[in-house]
């Protein structure tokens, strides 16, 4: 084994036969730590009993952690086809949004996600789209900081156990953490069969992707009046396009998907995420919502860049680096805002342009929302009384929940019975329910799932219809005088 890491090595022997775009794409997806990567050993060709193709692989010492220490490394095997990535026997369990609607101690901004929804992950660690702004990819922990993707082995089998589990369930989201459609997915197809699994027991679905959609994909949605296809597109400019998202479908070629997807009778909605004033400004996003409308897409979502105080300086440089010093410069002057324990745009900038936004959205035939935007709350004569924030979601939606079409929740009574619809759901689902609690419980009658909570496994195995169902640690009996409050 050779003692030290060496990328010029890696990209080397660990694209040997490739294509020469491959190769390309690799320089732009792989932004390895070093410190992350040592004592490469020998390329092995052999037929690999999982993918059933002959694949290369070689030994590494991999950590867990941006600037890993050399004793945390761990001695892992790294396949090389289609791109550098490694395995792991477990997956991440599903779950539901990240927090409750309603923050306990008043500190947290409350979520503005409406219908909620499953969240998957077929494949983790580093997305080798490498969006210049992406959050996942900025992180210290897990394999993201070695550049590698992370396969879960038997996904589909994974996703079909969960779901027997549950008794109620909503749309499977494929994914919030990283691209589903990636080079990898025709080797393992995690994504297909996580998906199939969701179809199979009587659920809807959606992806959220910036490559194409393949065949298998469009098939499924079409089984299923509620799911629907998600991109995110945040510009007009090809050229700017290439830049933010250097692995993503190019932006021409996304515009054909839409009117794919379309003419096959599919609900198209896009993540128009992040806006980055400064590379794009009012006029960009309005002739972007134009030419999405023109392609055939039903709803747009709108959200201005944020991130994490550690992470702002470094986003305002790569900005900068990308773009040159005036666009840096615009960027970091509107990049002022801090909110609910996060730095983004100015607020009077932010607000202009979602009412412009939402103006171009409706002339265009396309219904409109925000994802997590907030403003200060204000007393009468316009003092500010808390940074914590306030969403304007219901300020600005037209459609009849954020990602767009009605999606309700699904609930069953024993784990044999078939899902059913919950058809006391509104348009805005649990988000709805959760702003009403002061009223008592929402339409389902149920003090779980009206509580908009962020679900988690132990929550999905109970029906709404389950009376008993505990919200926090009591059941929904002791829980109906607390959430009247």
């Amino acid at each position: 084994m050779t003692s030290e890491y060496n990328h010029a090595e890696w990209l080397e022997q660990g694209m040997q036969g490739a294509e020469e775009e491959m190769k390309e794409k690799y320089k732009y997806f792989m932004h390895p730590d070093p410190a992350q990567r040592k004592m490469m050993g020998p390329v092995h060709k052999e037929i690999d009993e999982v993918t059933g193709r002959v694949m290369r692989w070689r030994e590494a010492r991999i950590g867990m952690m941006r600037g890993a220490s050399e004793d945390s490394l761990k001695l892992m095997r790294v396949y090389l086809d289609p791109v550098p990535h490694v395995r792991v026997e477990g997956a991440k369990q599903l779950q539901g949004w990240y927090q409750n609607k309603i923050s306990a101690t008043g500190r947290n901004r409350p979520r503005p996600c409406m219908t909620d929804a499953v969240l998957t992950q077929p494949y983790g660690g580093a997305c080798l789209i490498s969006c210049r702004f992406c959050y996942i990819n900025a992180g210290g922990r897990g394999y993201r900081g070695s550049g590698l993707t992370t396969v879960p082995i038997g996904y589909g089998d994974f996703v079909r156990k969960e779901l027997s589990k549950m008794k109620t369930a909503t749309a499977g989201y494929f994914s919030s953490f990283t691209e589903p459609f990636t080079p990898l997915e025709p080797y393992y197809h995690n994504t297909e069969n996580g998906a199939r699994a969701f179809v199979e027991a009587g659920l809807p679905i959606f992806f959220l992707s910036r490559l194409r959609y393949p065949d298998w994909a469009v098939e499924l949605l079409q089984s299923d009046k509620y799911s629907y296809a998600q991109k995110s597109i945040n510009t007009p400019d090809p050229a700017i396009w290439k830049k933010l998202s250097p692995g993503a479908l190019p932006l021409e070629d996304h515009l054909k998907d839409i009117t794919r997807l379309h003419k096959k009778g599919i609900y198209v909605s896009i993540q128009c995420n992040p806006v980055i004033p400064g590379i794009m400004d009012h006029k960009d996003i309005i002739r972007n919502i134009e030419r999405l409308a023109k392609a055939g897409a039903n709803h747009v979502i709108v959200k201005f860049v944020e991130t994490n105080y550690p992470w702002a300086p470094a986003l305002i440089e790569s900005v900068t680096k990308g773009f040159g010093k005036d666009v840096g410069a615009r960027f970091a002057s509107l990049f002022t805002q801090n909110i609910g324990g996060q730095r983004t745009i100015d607020e009077a900038y932010r607000m202009e342009g979602h009412h412009l936004y939402r103006a171009a959205a409706t002339r265009c035939g396309m219904t409109y929302a925000t994802c997590y935007e907030y403003k200060y709350a204000r007393d009468a004569a316009g003092e500010i009384v808390s940074k914590v924030g306030v969403s304007v979601g219901s300020e600005f939606l037209t459609g009849d929940q954020c990602h767009g079409h009605r999606v309700p929740m699904f609930t069953r009574k024993t784990l044999t019975a078939p899902f059913q619809e919950v058809t006391e759901c509104p348009p805005s689902g649990c988000l709805t329910c959760g702003d009403g609690q002061k009223k008592g419980l929402g339409p389902c009658k149920s003090a779980l799932y009206s509580a908009a909570k962020a679900l988690t496994m132990k929550d999905f195995k109970y029906s709404v219809w389950d009376k008993k169902a505990p919200v926090g640690n009591e059941t929904q009996e002791e829980n109906l005088v607390q959430i009247s409050l």
